[in-house]
């Protein structure tokens, strides 16, 4: 009983230690992104130094960590994953509601998740 409640505990701990989101907005003259990622289990260095780095041709963007997503998303891709790793985030859209069909298709697809609109 012990080890299942310290189990539990050390869970907990771990999971709160991963709790940070970046919020990803594109800062060019292209079609708007804006976007937050909520990490739930990915190692922080690397979520702040991969996950949160997106990597689009003739594309920039400003990202801003936070400790979570700001409100106002119109979908949420909650525990998605990334083709060929286990870790797990949730993906805030903001910057197309259009978008949502496919983005939702995508979500419980390919990537895992439980999508719901806020």
């Amino acid at each position: 009983m012990h080890r299942c409640l310290l189990f539990l505990t050390l869970l907990l701990i771990t999971t709160t230690a991963h709790s940070a989101a970046c919020l990803i907005e594109s800062n060019d003259s292209q079609m708007p992104i804006r976007l937050c990622q909520q990490n739930i289990t990915i190692p922080p260095q690397l979520f702040k130094d991969s996950f949160c780095q997106p990597q689009i041709a003739e594309r920039s963007f400003d990202i801003q960590f936070m400790e979570s997503c700001p409100a106002g998303a119109y979908g949420v891709c909650t525990g998605a994953r990334s083709e060929g790793v286990a870790y797990r985030q949730s993906i805030h859209y903001y910057s197309e509601p259009d978008d949502e069909p496919v983005l939702k298709a995508y979500c419980e697809q390919f990537s895992d998740g439980q999508w719901h609109s806020p």
